[in-house]
């Protein structure tokens, strides 16, 4: 049921991507995305190099370490084999088929019928959101998909009590990491909310003491990221803004206004990819949840929370406030990100909601209720599934050639980006709000000394150049310094031959000593390697403990 239910799904919602899932798009953030995705998989395929190092964009910046980067994943093999277009479009139908199908499985975790559980997995990836981020290429945010399904582990461990559910909790959360920037920052506190009202409901301190698990999990298995994402942060601090306020009818708008063009603003300084996520009919569905108040408690409390928080700084002690003084939650922007975990609450009411209306199993009601859902599928249909297709909008021109030998080249328009890097080519003033201004100079500007030069008298030649290994060699009269073209990053080091890195006015450069050398630098991250040897050692902690208490649990049912 949970497989054709979410392949039916995605056929029907996503059916305009399907029809041009080769067709590229720079709309939004499209050529930010696909540009990055090509500068992994260029790296992988044609240098067979782990994407450390970026010179593409922004004069050269951590790969694997940006933030928003979408390579750590194994959703990524689709990039290695069909490329960064479509790749990353078969990428929004699998997490649009994963978010209906975690919707589902929650639905079904919460003791909800067949028929109920489909509220939950259709209002949420059914909404609005999903279609206005993945047509306006924020890709993201496609980790929202894996909300649901985290809920459902979650859950599913504070009420067993079985290793095995926190574990993959904590997996999940820790590829949300992967994958995306915000979606684990509302993983962790839907969880934050959740499970300590369980706790309270049930009177057991096990919903906590499975927070606690999967926040361990979750860390050990995102460190690979974690550790050279925060190497970049520390170095290039993004502060979030505080968004303004938005009142209860600013935010009905992006629940049920049913124009949802990502090309018209919000209420509030944003467009309207950031305000909707549509709920339509299944809010009313949802109202009949409250039907069974016991079970709605948990959903209830966390749809007011997040409601709460979308209406951004209502004042100075606002709860958006009061949260933006945590670490984490300090560089978020944009309140009414926070409507799409609460699109999830209103689809568990909703399907709490069916329950209570076919309690007394009346043919009556059990109309009803397949019409109400049938409806609001269609509702859901006819305003967010269009959206998608602003992924196919401006198409790229055709790509530049290939050059032999790389250079910096400046845009007139950072929206050009993607067909520019295919050409060999970096952008320094590119579209990176991760990143200050570079002062790397553009083979087109005025000023442009080449991609490598001596700052004294003397020659230089490229004996090798890839994204993350670089080689010269340097005949000098006179101890001088090698300025390289790219940004500095501590993570270059000096390989072979002599001479040590340091930042010339923000470049790369080595210092060299007279006479003739041969250098070699390479991009090693210690930050990522560090990252790895704690996610491999947790790994393998998992496992032995997953088949610990699967023999536990085999010995206990001979022993019976």
């Amino acid at each position: 049921m949970t497989a054709i239910g979410s392949a039916a799904f995605v056929l029907v919602f996503c059916s305009i991507l399907i029809k041009y899932i080769a067709t590229a798009g720079t709309f939004g953030d499209w050529d930010f995305f696909l540009t990055m995705q090509w500068a992994a998989y260029h790296s992988v395929r044609h240098y067979h190099q782990i994407p450390q190092w970026n010179p593409y964009t922004c004069g050269g910046n951590a790969l694997i370490g940006n933030p928003q980067s979408h390579v750590l994943t194994p959703w990524f093999l689709l990039t290695l084999l069909f490329g960064p277009v479509l790749g990353l479009h078969l990428e929004v139908l699998v997490h649009s088929a994963i978010a209906w199908s975690g919707g589902y499985v929650l639905g079904r975790e919460l003791r909800m019928s067949r028929l109920a559980a489909i509220c939950p997995a259709t209002a949420y990836a059914g909404s609005s959101w999903f279609f206005l981020h993945a047509g306006c290429g924020m890709v993201s945010f496609l980790a929202f998909a894996y909300l649901p399904w985290v809920l459902a582990a979650g859950w599913a461990a504070a009420k067993t009590g079985k290793l095995r559910y926190a574990i993959a909790c904590g997996a999940l959360m820790a590829l949300s990491f992967l994958e995306g920037t915000y979606p684990p920052l509302f993983e962790v506190l839907w969880l934050a909310i959740l499970l300590p009202v369980l706790a309270v409901m049930r009177m057991s301190v096990r919903p906590l003491i499975v927070l606690l698990l999967v926040g361990l999990f979750a860390g050990g298995f995102a460190a690979i990221k974690y550790f050279p994402a925060r190497e970049v942060i520390t170095a290039h601090p993004r502060y979030g803004d505080q968004g303004g306020g938005y009142s209860l009818q600013d935010l009905s708008g992006g629940l049920f206004s049913r124009d949802q063009n990502p090309n018209r603003y919000g209420p509030g300084p944003f467009y309207f990819v950031e305000t909707g996520a549509y709920v339509g009919l299944f809010a009313i569905i949802a109202l009949m949840g409250l039907l069974s108040p016991r079970r709605a408690i948990p959903w209830v409390i966390a749809a007011t929370i997040f409601l709460v928080l979308a209406r951004g700084q209502t004042n100075p002690n606002s709860a958006w406030d009061l949260l933006h003084r945590l670490p984490a939650f300090s560089s978020t922007r944009v309140p009414p990100r926070y409507l799409i975990p609460f699109t999830l609450a209103i689809g568990v009411l909703a399907g709490i909601g069916i329950d209570a209306l076919c309690e007394n199993r009346s043919m009556v009601r059990l109309g009803l209720v397949i019409v109400l859902i049938t409806a609001g599928t269609l509702d859901l249909y006819l305003v967010g599934a269009p959206q998608l297709g602003h992924a196919l909008v401006y198409p790229p021109y055709k790509a530049l050639v290939f050059g032999e030998y790389f250079r910096q080249f400046e845009l007139r328009n950072d929206k050009e980006m993607f067909q520019t890097v295919q050409g060999n080519l970096g952008v320094p003033n590119c579209y990176e709000a991760l990143l200050e201004a570079t002062t790397v100079v553009a083979s087109n500007r005025p000023g442009y000394r080449g991609e490598y030069y001596l700052l004294g008298p003397g020659s230089v030649s490229n004996s090798r150049w890839s994204p993350n290994a670089l080689g010269f060699e340097v005949d000098a009269p006179k101890a001088t310094v090698l300025v390289i073209n790219q940004n500095y990053d501590r993570s270059w080091r000096v390989v072979s031959g002599p001479g040590e890195t340091l930042s010339q006015n923000g470049l790369l450069a080595v210092r060299v000593p007279a006479g003739q050398s041969q250098i070699a630098l390479r991009f090693i991250s210690f930050a990522l390697l560090y990252g790895f040897a704690i996610t491999l050692l947790t790994t393998i902690g998992a496992v032995v403990l997953l088949i610990r208490e699967g023999r536990v649990a085999a010995s206990r049912n001979s022993a019976a």
